[in-house]
């Protein structure tokens, strides 16, 4: 699998959602995965279309994502929050959801979104998934998500 996995631990001033995009998306254009203009474009979305899920175990999280023609190389930016910043839900954009992971995709075609969106929506579900993303250390996350990706 050919996508960057970049994991970091957000600063604790952190406390809307456009923040935490920029954060995420500053990972990808260091990483040189995206053109910078992606993060707005993520933010801008967000409006309309946002991307905070509630899972089964109350679990709050935010797949923010935006175009692929500013996509260079495909990338996954996983930022945890310690401080849960509330998102928009993606059944209804009225309601929030305090999310403290936050996977800022970077993908540059249609169709590797989708595989990689039904992959993370399933491993979302595994409670240790997300007890590992939360727990170990980042460079350990990273190579978590890398292997459960694979999988």
């Amino acid at each position: 699998m050919d996508i960057d996995i970049i994991v970091s631990d957000a600063p604790s001033t952190i406390a809307t959602y456009q923040e935490a995009i920029r954060a995420a998306g500053e990972k990808l254009v260091e990483n040189e995965n995206i053109d910078p203009a992606y993060i707005d474009a993520c933010i801008n979305r967000e409006v309309d279309f946002p991307t905070g899920l509630l899972l089964a175990n109350e679990e709050g999280i935010a797949i923010p994502h935006g175009r692929s023609d500013l996509v260079k190389k495909s990338g996954i930016s996983v930022i945890r929050v310690k401080n849960a910043i509330d998102f928009g839900t993606m059944e209804d954009k009225d309601q929030k959801v305090a999310c403290s992971l936050i996977f800022n995709l970077a993908l540059a075609s249609g169709d590797q979104q989708i595989n990689i969106l039904r992959k993370l929506t399933g491993l979302f579900q595994e409670d240790e998934f997300l007890k590992n993303i939360k727990t170990m250390e980042t460079k350990g996350v990273q190579k978590y998500i890398i292997k459960k990706l694979a999988e």
